[in-house]
């Protein structure tokens, strides 16, 4: 699977999960108020048939208006009466209640309603009734509802991003298999025309054949560079490692001596400061591949005339051009696999992601620094 391809499916999920769990918590959210508004509008219900009953009581006590009289009790809920004046005439209730401004509220686990009394049985002026208020059960089961539907949607949403990237991941496989096939018909024609290249007899040619063969051997060896590198994208994965202790200094003088030709072209210098004897432990053909991918890159896209600086020292390589450089936002996709940000050099966009593959695979740490139409320096530390 491609880093770009990771990342689609990242946000493609991370999209699609944040959404659903937005549309659930707020579904689920005003269920759970829906439900707390309707229990209290029950409670409230409720309590003025209670408020109903004490009325109905106190007018049967007034309408007796004896000398002992008793206040109504009831099993299931529990009553206060208050003269106009706000003051208690009677109480079963639990609390005392200050207020009389609210008509409905809840304390300790319990609802009261303040009702007005008309006209005044017994002097009251209010009705005060209070009943064990109902608890709402139902967050718990909305809450392993949400986990359910969450873990639902997570495997939904996996094979709807499936289903989205398989027409990309065939265009890829597409691709990788036309790189193949390109590949292996490379393979023949570029060493056959290096091969005849070397075996002419430079001396017996006039200056003009010269430089023509000199062209056509530069135009060789861009090719065999983009040979090399779609064979390393191709097989590194089914290649074993050969790991053994390399001589830096040696394969670097090596690589600036096979661009030799190509800088010349461009009347490019290399300023070189290749400290002796740089051991480095690693494939030999990886590294050659770290290397030729970013000499390859400076002298395509540096200008004519100018100089590249190669700095190699006991933990860092460092590769400075002069050329048109890069912008924030390019550097960030820097490693973008087939991403090219001049259409006019060429290339596959292959050369950075190969870069970060190598280096990756050896701890090694890359900082690029670039400014526009002032340059780009590769360091590579281990």
């Amino acid at each position: 699977m491609y880093s770009g391809e990771k990342k689609s499916i990242v946000y493609v999920l991370g999209l699609y999960l944040s959404s659903t769990l937005l549309l659930i918590v707020t579904l689920f959210t005003s269920y759970y108020f829906y439900e707390q508004d309707q229990l209290i509008h029950n409670e409230k219900e409720i309590l003025k048939s209670y408020a109903a009953k004490v009325e109905e009581k106190l007018s049967l006590l007034h309408e007796e208006n004896g000398e002992k009289l008793q206040y109504p009790r009831f099993e299931n809920f529990k009553s206060a009466i208050y003269d106009i004046d706000k003051n208690l005439i009677f109480s079963t209730l639990d609390i005392s209640i200050q207020n009389l401004d609210k008509t409905f509220f809840t304390k300790n686990s319990k609802s009261y309603l303040i009702s007005p009394l008309s006209p005044y049985y017994m002097g009251a002026a209010y009705i005060v009734v209070q009943k064990e208020t109902k608890d709402i059960n139902i967050l718990s089961d909305l809450i392993y509802l949400a986990i359910i539907v969450m873990f639902i949607t997570i495997i939904t949403s996996f094979f709807l991003v499936n289903l989205v990237l398989r027409p990309i991941r065939e265009n890829i496989k597409l691709l990788d298999n036309f790189i193949k096939d390109t590949t292996h018909e490379l393979n023949t024609p570029i060493t056959a025309i290096l091969t005849n290249i070397e075996t002419i007899d430079s001396s017996n040619c006039d200056e003009k054949t010269l430089r023509k063969l000199e062209r056509i051997k530069i135009a060789s060896l861009s090719i065999s560079n983009l040979y090399e590198d779609l064979v390393y994208l191709l097989l590194n994965h089914k290649t074993s490692l050969q790991n053994v202790d390399l001589n830096l200094s040696q394969i670097v003088f090596q690589r600036v001596k096979y661009f030799a030709n190509m800088a010349n072209m461009k009347k490019i210098e290399f300023l070189l400061d290749i400290k002796n004897s740089v051991h480095f432990t690693a494939d030999k053909q990886k590294m050659e591949r770290l290397i030729d991918n970013i000499l390859s890159n400076a002298i395509k896209y540096t200008n004519k005339a100018t100089k590249i600086r190669i700095t190699l020292d006991e933990r860092y390589l460092s590769i400075e051009d002069e050329g048109k450089g890069m912008s924030k936002e390019e550097l960030e996709k820097i490693f973008t696999r087939y991403l090219r940000f001049d259409k006019t050099q060429g290339g596959f966009g292959l050369g950075y992601s190969i870069i970060k593959s190598i280096t990756e695979e050896y701890d090694m740490k890359i900082d690029i620094d670039s400014k526009p139409n002032k340059g780009t320096k590769v360091t590579l530390t281990w």
